[in-house]
Order: C-alpha cells, then sequence, then structure tokens
C-alpha cells in the first residue's frame, strides 16, 4: 500500500474586516462551501473557520474541508460577517461552545452582520436571542425550535432583516449567498453575478430578500 501525504496550506489570517463562514462537524456542504464561493466571487474578503481546533473538518455527507483558521485564530475585531451553514440537530456545527457563543452575541449586540440558514437560525441564533421578535426563515421542520426561542417565522426563501440574513436550506443557498453580496458589495455587483454564473434574477415577490 503506497502512503499518499497531503500538505495543508498554513493558516490564512486577514489584514482587517473580513467575512468567516463557520466550519463545524456535521456541516452542510452546500450551504457553507457555495456561499463561500459566491462571496468570493463577488469581491468579498472571506475566510472558512474550523469550530474546534482542528482545521480538518468533517461535512454532513463526508466531506473532509480544510479550514483556513480555528476558532482561536478569528480575531473578532476583524469580523464583518459571520455566517452559519446549518446540520443535524445534534451536530458540533449547530451547537457552538461558550467560546463562540460570545463572539457571536458580542459581534450582534455591536451591531454586527450575522447570516444564518437552513438549521442554524433556529439552533444556533434562537438560543441566543437574536431571532427574538424579528421576522426570519430557516429549515421548515424546525419551525417550532424557531418560535420557541421569540422568532417569527417567514416562509420565504431568504429574509434579508436589517443586518440579519436568513434562509430556508440547501436549495436556497445561491440565493442567500447573493443577498449577502448584494448587502456588502451593492447590486451592481450582484447582477454581475448573476450574469456570469447564469443565474436569473431573483422573483422579489416570492421572498423578503430586498
Amino acid at each position: 500500500m503506497t502512503e499518499t501525504t497531503i500538505n495543508i496550506p498554513a493558516n490564512s489570517r486577514p489584514s482587517g474586516k473580513a467575512s468567516f463562514v463557520m466550519l463545524g462537524t456535521g456541516f452542510d456542504e452546500i450551504e457553507a462551501l457555495a456561499t463561500v464561493d459566491v462571496m468570493r466571487r463577488g469581491g468579498i474578503e472571506t475566510y472558512t473557520v474550523s469550530m474546534t481546533d482542528d482545521r480538518l473538518v468533517k461535512g454532513a455527507t463526508g466531506n473532509l474541508v480544510v479550514a483556513d483558521m480555528c476558532k482561536t485564530d478569528m480575531n473578532p475585531e476583524f469580523i464583518d460577517w459571520l455566517i452559519f451553514p446549518g446540520a443535524g440537530k445534534g451536530q458540533a456545527a449547530v451547537n457552538p461552545d461558550g467560546h463562540l457563543r460570545k463572539i457571536i452575541t458580542d459581534h450582534w449586540n455591536n451591531g454586527g452582520n450575522i447570516a444564518a440558514i437552513c438549521a442554524a437560525p433556529a439552533l444556533i441564533l434562537g438560543p441566543l436571542g437574536i431571532i427574538k421578535g424579528i421576522e426570519a426563515t430557516g429549515y421548515p421542520f424546525l419551525k417550532d425550535d424557531f418560535e420557541k426561542h421569540g422568532g417569527i417565522y417567514s416562509g420565504s426563501p431568504i429574509v434579508a432583516n436589517g443586518h440579519l440574513i436568513t434562509s430556508k436550506g440547501p436549495g436556497t443557498t445561491l440565493e442567500f449567498a447573493l443577498t449577502i453580496v448584494r448587502k456588502a458589495k451593492g447590486k451592481e455587483t450582484e447582477t454581475a453575478l448573476r450574469e456570469g454564473m447564469l443565474i436569473p434574477e431573483c422573483n422579489h415577490s416570492e421572498c423578503c430578500c430586498n
């Protein structure tokens, strides 16, 4: 048997404000990696962050991803957007530890931008009080968890509410990512991405992403 050696690149760290996509064990690969791809295409400095001290993170369908950095490498002063993909209810990806919960709460309380999709709005943001009294969306099967924490559940694919963006699940990921791009870089950048990626304009009558 031949051994294969994989060279893991050194940590990547920003020198200023940037966006961070959080990866915990069991994260939904489509929701995480497609979002990273679209944001980087849109010119947003974006980094993946392991929610543990190990940069190698296993996704929901078994894909292994080397995150750009570990949670302890992320400087809260540099956070522009915090972005959370979904995961199964018992997975670490939607059960952040105390260190990360404090970072999330402080970022939100200081007016920071947060985007969450699928299970993340109900299971990460809900217990932290972030969706309380706010119209948002997420995975439909978690509506009870959502409302248990005071969230006003919307059936829309995307809801952009101030500095919070939420979305339903894997099938809404591209619109989720493009909504972040529009908020961060403007409509012209979003339109250019849609044209280049062959993504039709969103029907805003069916969502709340304006």
